[in-house]
């Protein structure tokens, strides 16, 4: 009882170190997500690659993401998801110094695939730490936080990064947020791994709660035949790897084929979408807490997300500015949202499979984040509405290819509908 209370003290104490280096960690993690959308443009012609091409930039980004979050999810439960997170910060900045120095189209995607590998050790060890920190009741509100901090870090790749491209060209910013990622790593290393008081209340907390171990095969099988899993799946397929793919490749050059907006001022749309996600962490988080339900909220994010990409298909690719406005916020908040799909396991799923269920959940928004780039630009490609294209042939060509994104984000719908209707509590063995 008393090394309880000592635990318990030492958390207290230094939660908000942990919570802190998390926060800014997954900050510059999260414009690497979201940054190369702003150079769209600048890509293909630098390096002579068409729509489809310029796609694969961000799918094999996505693609590794999506193939080891299976795998990351196992292991972090037999684990500690430390370790794995400082290697994926320190990846996230290797993988970005090899893309700003890239000389050829090649390299650009071996810098991608690195960023990929990081990131596929970010978010389900994130969940997996914070969850030895933080009790049910207050564990959206903090995964809010973090993802609020994502967020931040998407604002920064919009009007700030576009102005300091418009000044220095896209290798100097690149390089110095990939030097920040790998000082970040080094401090995450220092705090959660090191020998501090954080990690001794790691240790602690981990030791108050005995995790029941069971085979892999047996934690799989029960993961892929369990509707919540597959619920989740479906959640963050629509609502967090629609956004995800569209804002950091196709938003952008939208606004500048379609609208002929310079590209700062279609970096304001983008603006729009992450201020909409900025504003829907913390908001989603204490309302799904405080109604004891996180169905009604999520159905409702992702119905209106839905229905936004639907609007710029039946006007045809062009809507009123205004009316693009509105739909980027609408996209954004859903994609903020989607803390929810992490809160809903916490609360129902047991702790010796959390991770893997995370894991699995995850899988779903970047098998969504794979595809959609790649099959947009290959619309785009067909229809003609390539760089250069007439204002017409490019509202043309967008107007049909964001048919996609509505379909995928239908997807999303389904999930919601499948999620319990209240949260629960989950059997915890203690020792």
């Amino acid at each position: 009882m008393r090394e309880s209370r000592i635990g318990a003290a030492i958390a207290a104490r230094w939660g908000w170190l942990v919570l802190v280096c998390i926060g800014v960690s997954y900050l510059l993690v999260f414009t690497q997500r979201t940054g190369p959308g702003v150079i769209s443009d600048q890509l293909q012609a630098e390096f002579h690659i068409s729509a489809a091409v310029l796609g694969s930039i961000t799918s094999v980004q996505y693609l590794l993401y999506m193939l080891l979050q299976i795998p990351i999810g196992l292991y972090g439960d037999k684990s500690g998801p430390e370790r794995m997170l400082v290697i994926g910060v320190l990846c996230d900045g290797i993988g970005t110094l090899v893309f700003s120095s890239a000389h050829s189209f090649d390299w650009l995607l071996v810098g991608r695939a690195i960023i990929g590998l990081g990131d596929s050790l970010i978010w389900v060890n994130i969940v997996l730490i914070l969850a030895k920190w933080f009790a049910k009741g207050r564990f959206a509100a903090v995964l809010a936080v973090v993802n609020t901090a994502g967020n931040l870090g998407a604002l920064v790749t919009s009007i700030p990064l576009a102005a300091w491209i418009a000044a220095a060209g896209w290798h100097i910013p690149f390089t110095v947020i990939g030097i920040l990622l790998v000082v970040a790593g080094i401090v995450d290393f220092v705090v959660l791994v090191g020998s501090g008081p954080a990690r001794a209340a790691a240790v602690e907390n981990a030791g108050s709660v005995r995790v029941e171990r069971m085979p892999i095969g047996k934690m799989l099988a029960d993961v892929v035949r369990d509707r919540l899993s597959w619920a989740t799946f479906c959640c963050h397929f629509g609502a967090m790897g629609t956004y995800l793919s569209m804002v950091s490749m196709w938003i952008i050059p939208y606004f500048m084929g379609v609208y002929r907006l310079p590209r700062a001022d279609a970096a304001w749309f983008t603006l729009t979408a992450f201020i909409g996600a900025l504003v829907a962490s913390p908001v989603m988080g204490w309302l799904s807490d405080r109604l004891h339900d996180r169905r009604r909220p999520y159905l409702t994010t992702q119905t209106l997300g839905t229905l936004a990409w639907l609007a710029v298909v039946l006007w045809r690719g062009e809507p009123p500015l205004v009316v693009s406005g509105i739909v980027m916020f609408i996209v954004g908040f859903g994609c903020g949202s989607s803390l929810l799909t992490f809160a809903v396991i916490r609360d129902h799923v047991p702790n010796e499979r959390a991770g893997v269920t995370s894991g699995f959940a995850n899988t779903g928004g970047f098998l969504s984040a794979v595809l959609l780039p790649v099959l947009f630009g290959a619309i785009i490609d067909a229809a003609g509405g390539t760089t250069g294209a007439t204002h017409q042939v490019a509202r043309h060509a967008y107007g049909v290819a964001f048919i996609l994104p509505t379909a995928f984000s239908l997807v999303g719908v389904m999930g919601s509908v499948l999620l319990p209707q209240r949260r629960q509590s989950v059997a915890v063995r203690h020792g």
